[in-house]
């Protein structure tokens, strides 16, 4: 996926025009659906395994990967089968279904009895229709119509919570944001340890919350008698059921570390990052995810000087979150048969000066390397006129592929016209785990593919996509971009689902054709002693389009009075577009 650009900043000098996209200088981020090439010589290894389970101290563990039936079979190996309750609908790896009016999991009575220290541990995709309250699970007892004395986790607002009664003398392990909600339509992997008086919430297997002066136990709570043992549903009977999935979901009879709780959560993305810098650190050319059975691929250039088999860690590395790796990920090493660094440079420059000669943007272009099949691919809409005389220059290392969008999506092109409209989509809360910078990275890569003016973040319903009011494909049946990697060279094995709608106002011309008459009116009041600056962007959450500028009101008002309903101005110091 295309990170955007920032948003061009356009003064009264006038406007600039449209930038050709950039190239890729052999960033490996490619190369997924391919079959590995193994060239006479490459030499390449085994990938080892992935990370092995933890199983000490697992007490129940529900995959909940079942094709039919109402058992929730414990794969633990303590006999601590559930039972499913209400419609009951499978969907093997993608977790058991829950319909939000009668499904839940009923775990085996006493399940905490005697325990001190806890670990409750599984991954959930909640509903975006999912009302509130509710509870994900709620281990403890039921008086009446109340809880009485539980342990539970909720999204809305995401907390643990524990309470010897009712929910009056509850504690709750929470964000310092008490607003904070999970994302709704997305994957997440939650989990809960508790041991002493110190309860810590982790979500995608980075710590959101700690509480030191926990008073109850887990094993305290009903004298070790509960009854009431549920996933999916909340032990006060005025609550809603769980809308949604859920799958693996563990219990221990003691707190995981940190680092386990970040191999529960799978360690996709912090191990991709170390197999990135693995990469950069000992001059590999690529890495690259292969579904053949090797895993991660590193290629190393044919001149490579050092021991290509055995790569230096790179030392005191932590990833971008701050994790520290305990261990470093097993990868299969291979090198190329036609490129050194220099020479993958060189064949770029060649294509460059080919396609677009002294800058000149009339043909798109874009040049990666591709280590899957030891070649540059060249990303064009060209002529094979132009392009016919660089394979010939270059027999065998050189694929020439048109830009064309496959099946009527979004081409790259439109979508870098798309993407300078709106901002990228990201969560409000940040992000702070691996895990929903790749789920965000997706929902921005189904916006571009499918061809919305824009993505964004609802807390109440998680992603949503706005398309134009024109638009004539299915928003409820989005096409998921093939042979997708993040940035990592990640390949997910789920998609996030985001809500979508229509602008009730726009097309994607309409949009255009604002945002140049606000660019030409406020370049156009500019003089020889003013230079008014201006950004344009698509605000979906509003359906408006708002138009940042230092320019004074007698200059704006006329684009509200000709837009009337469509145009917000934000008056911004011109200290704002200073470094423009």
């Amino acid at each position: 996926m295309r990170r955007r650009n920032p948003a061009d900043t356009v003064h009264a000098a006038g406007t600039a025009a449209p930038t050709p996209r950039r190239r890729r200088r052999a960033a490996g981020l490619l190369a997924t659906g391919l079959c590995l090439l193994l060239g006479a010589g490459t030499a390449l290894m085994t990938a080892a395994p992935a990370q092995a389970d933890i199983t000490n101290g697992l007490i129940l563990r529900y995959k909940l990967d079942e094709t039919s039936g109402t058992v929730a079979h414990d794969s633990s190996g303590q006999n601590h089968d559930g039972t499913v309750n209400g419609t009951a609908v499978w969907k093997g790896d993608q977790g058991l279904s829950f319909n939000g009016s009668n499904t839940y999991v009923k775990m085996p009575d006493s399940i905490m009895a005697g325990l001190n220290s806890i670990t409750v541990d599984f991954e959930t995709w909640i509903d975006p229709t999912m009302g509130k309250p509710y509870f994900l699970y709620g281990m403890g007892n039921t008086s009446g119509s109340m809880g009485n004395g539980y342990l539970f986790t909720t999204g809305n607002n995401f907390r643990t919570s524990l309470s010897m009664t009712d929910y009056t003398a509850k504690q709750d392990i929470q964000p310092s944001d008490t607003t904070y909600q999970l994302t709704r339509g997305m994957w997440k992997h939650i989990t809960y340890t508790q041991t002493g008086t110190t309860g810590i919430l982790y979500e995608n297997g980075a710590e959101k919350a700690r509480k030191t002066n926990v008073t109850i136990t887990p094993g305290s709570i009903g004298n070790g008698t509960t009854l009431a043992n549920y996933i999916g549903r909340s032990l006060y009977s005025n609550d809603k059921y769980f809308k949604g999935r859920m799958r693996d979901f563990r219990l221990y009879n003691r707190a995981l570390s940190p680092s386990e709780v970040l191999t529960n959560a799978g360690a996709t993305e912090l191990e991709w990052a170390q197999i990135q810098a693995i990469t950069s650190y000992n001059g590999a050319l690529t890495a690259f995810q292969d579904n053949t059975g090797y895993g991660p691929v590193i290629i190393f250039p044919k001149d490579y000087p050092g021991d290509w088999n055995n790569p230096e860690m790179p030392p005191g590395w932590t990833d971008e979150y701050g994790n520290t790796p305990t261990s470093w990920p097993d990868f299969t090493r291979g090198i190329s048969q036609l490129f050194t660094t220099s020479d993958l440079y060189a064949l770029e420059d060649a294509v460059t000066a080919q396609v677009q000669p002294d800058g000149d943007s009339t043909y798109r272009l874009d040049v990666s390397y591709d280590g899957s099949i030891d070649q540059v691919v060249v990303k064009t809409n060209a002529p094979s006129s132009v392009t016919a005389p660089l394979t010939t220059q270059y027999p065998g290392k050189l694929r020439i592929e048109s830009d064309k969008a496959p099946d009527g999506r979004c081409a790259p092109y439109e979508t870098a016209m798309a993407n300078d409209i709106a901002d990228p989509a990201a969560p409000k809360s940040g992000v702070s785990d691996g895990r929903t910078s790749l789920q965000w990275q997706q929902v921005q890569a189904l916006a571009d593919y499918n061809c919305a003016l824009t993505a964004f973040d609802d807390p109440a319903r998680g992603p949503v996509l706005i398309f134009p009011s024109d638009y004539t494909g299915d928003i409820n049946n989005l096409a998921k971009p093939p042979y997708w990697t993040s940035t990592d060279a990640q390949i997910p094995t789920d998609w996030p689902t985001p809500t979508t709608a229509k602008s009730a106002q726009f097309t994607f011309a309409q949009i255009k054709a604002i945002q140049t008459a606000a660019v030409d009116r406020i370049a156009g009041a500019s003089s020889d002693t003013t230079n008014y600056g201006v950004t344009v962007r698509y605000d979906g959450v509003n359906d408006k389009v708002v138009v940042k500028t230092d320019a004074p009101a007698s200059v704006t008002d006329p684009l509200v009075t000709a837009y009337p309903g469509k145009v917000v101005i934000t008056t911004v110091s011109a200290d704002t577009f200073s470094d423009s």
